[in-house]
């Protein structure tokens, strides 16, 4: 049943949640081609296909954890205290929406954009049948990979440096991974930062995601900082 749900409810997610629950072929002209397939070509192809075959199943294990993990019994707890904190003194404009759970702040720079995500989930009444460390890993990838891909325009191709971390002690778990950009057409030069910070304590998951991008590399390394000053006031 979780199958056919998937897509909707990963869909779902990014639109809204709740504060508690389980969340014919084209004709074609006829061509004639003599094809020459040698050793090489055959080993290439193999390769390429296994390793598409390996992305393929990476991809359904992790829609499947998030699935499960969305249609667990969660809850979403208050973190406007956590942003009210770490946005004191920034420069940036910003707006604020903290409906359905999550802390989305908008913000706005002299020559660029961004935004960041801010929420806490409650998993004390959870039944997800894992360690704590591998729920921890998989929605920090998922939460990062949702959050990078806002950054119109930017491709993996485009990530100057990437870096990714977990880390555990005892009963406490922290998640953390970066990337930086910078892209360029022959005119302009565009910058960009997106990082996603996380920590498991307490059955409770706090996240702070984010992404932002500028045609001026100090604005980058403004909200690189503010995303450092969010990290500060997430208790671990």
């Amino acid at each position: 049943m979780k199958a056919k749900v998937m897509t909707a409810i990963l869909a779902a997610f990014m639109l809204t949640m709740t504060a508690c629950g389980t969340i014919s072929p084209p004709i074609q002209n006829a061509v004639t081609e003599t094809t020459t397939t040698t050793a090489e070509s055959i080993h290439d192809s193999a390769a390429s296909s296994e390793a598409e075959s390996s992305l393929e199943d990476e991809k359904i294990k992790t829609d499947t954890f998030i699935a499960e993990f969305f249609d667990s019994n969660i809850c979403f707890a208050d973190t406007s205290a956590l942003v009210t904190e770490a946005m004191k003194g920034s420069s940036f404009e910003n707006e604020i929406d903290n409906s359905n759970g999550v802390n989305k702040i908008t913000l706005k720079g002299s020559n660029g954009g961004g935004m960041i995500d801010v929420l806490c989930i409650d998993l004390s009444q959870s039944d997800l049948d894992h360690d704590m460390e591998y729920i921890l890993e998989n929605f920090g990838d998922y939460y990062f990979g949702q959050t990078s891909a806002q950054m119109s325009g930017i491709t993996e191709d485009d990530f100057v440096s990437n870096y990714r971390m977990t880390s555990s002690v005892v009963s406490k778990c922290k998640y953390q991974r970066y990337g930086s950009v910078q892209k360029s057409d022959g005119m302009a030069t565009q910058f960009g930062y997106t990082e996603t910070y996380a920590v498991l304590s307490e059955d409770k998951l706090t996240v702070v995601s984010g992404a932002f991008l500028s045609s001026d590399m100090m604005e980058r390394q403004s909200f690189s900082q503010l995303m450092a000053k969010f990290a500060e006031n997430v208790k671990y």
